[in-house]
């Protein structure tokens, strides 16, 4: 039986792609690593006919192009959410750990500590796993049919959520189940986690679901469902957003404060790309401008953006084959006017 970490991939050993600018290349070796936070990615190596090596990142969905470049500040020195030299925002530092290798991988130590920084759509990797030097990685997203690629048949597998109860709180309603398929921009979605999260608000519980979609090409998505409003919700590179006074300015648009707050994890069930455990907090801060909610959410050592749509009730039930789905009660901030 194949462990989790060796089908936790899209991707295929040997496959063969080409990039712009750089020619054909054989998907030669795998690491996948495992974050101290619970994070689990992979790292591959691509072998040029000419002898050069880049590396290509698998992580939450998005394929990352690197090759190595200069040189980098302190780890230290790094605080995540902050800017450094060359407008780079730190979106996350931390300590990885090689935990499976396949085929001809680069040399990587077992264990190193790492950052992760964004600019203008470029990624940056600082990896301190060497003693006398910072490797630095410079790389930019790109779709699988850019580079040749296309997913594998078999569908990938990523850490069983463990250590919560198998049904969920009284007060949490299901309407999707782990395996439910919609299609949505296009693309066919599966449902394969389930979470329930709240933050407490005036002395109360305030609670809502997010279920957790996947595609082997275009990556992870959500759904979140508040007060029977549905949000179709998708990453957004944290360099991309400015937080002023008067609100959060993403594409040249201005969204405004709306609220903050502590979310807690009450439960969860599937299968996610990184660990999680009862009782979970990170910091939340949401600015709103209609349709769209964006959501900054932060721990010490990870800062994360995200953009939610509002998805109208009906669009969801045509696109998952629902026919009982919740009523909207009241007004959802980012609901469009009508």
């Amino acid at each position: 039986m194949k462990s989790v970490y060796a089908e936790s991939t899209v991707l295929e050993l040997g496959a063969r792609g080409k990039a712009r600018g750089r020619g054909a290349f054989t998907l030669a070796g795998r690491v996948v690593v495992r974050s101290e936070a619970g994070a689990v990615w992979n790292e591959w190596t691509l072998a040029f006919a000419d002898g050069r090596e880049a590396y290509l990142a698998e992580a939450r969905g998005t394929f990352t192009l690197y090759e190595e470049s200069a040189s980098a500040p302190p780890w230290d020195a790094l605080r995540a959410g902050e800017t450094v030299p060359s407008d780079l925002v730190v979106v996350e530092r931390g300590t990885a750990r090689r935990v499976a290798t396949f085929g001809e991988a680069s040399a990587t130590p077992k264990s190193y500590r790492y950052a992760d920084l964004a600019r203008a759509g470029e990624t940056v990797t600082f990896d301190y796993g060497e003693p006398d030097r910072v490797r630095v990685f410079r790389g930019r997203a790109h779709r699988l049919a850019e580079l040749g690629l296309r997913p594998r048949a078999e569908r990938p597998r990523f850490l069983p959520v463990t250590g919560f109860p198998a049904s969920p709180p009284k007060s949490t309603e299901l309407w999707l189940a782990l395996g439910d398929e919609g299609v949505l921009d296009g693309t066919r979605w599966r449902v394969i986690a389930i979470l329930a999260r709240s933050v407490r608000e005036d002395g109360e519980r305030y609670g809502w679901e997010e279920y957790l979609l996947h595609d082997p090409a275009e990556g992870f998505r959500w759904l979140v469902v508040s007060d029977g409003h549905w949000s179709f919700v998708e990453s957004v590179d944290p360099s991309a957003v400015r937080e002023t006074e008067k609100g959060a300015v993403h594409e040249g648009e201005l969204h405004k404060p709306l609220s903050e707050g502590a979310a807690r994890l009450d439960w969860a069930t599937g299968e996610l790309p990184w660990e999680v455990s009862p009782g979970d907090v990170s910091r939340t801060r949401d600015y709103v401008k209609a349709p769209h909610l964006l959501s900054r959410e932060w721990s010490e050592d990870e800062v994360s953006w995200s953009r939610a749509s509002y998805l109208p009730t009906a669009v969801l039930a045509k696109a998952f084959a629902k026919r009982a789905l919740p009523k909207p009660r009241g007004r959802a901030p980012h609901a469009p006017k009508t």
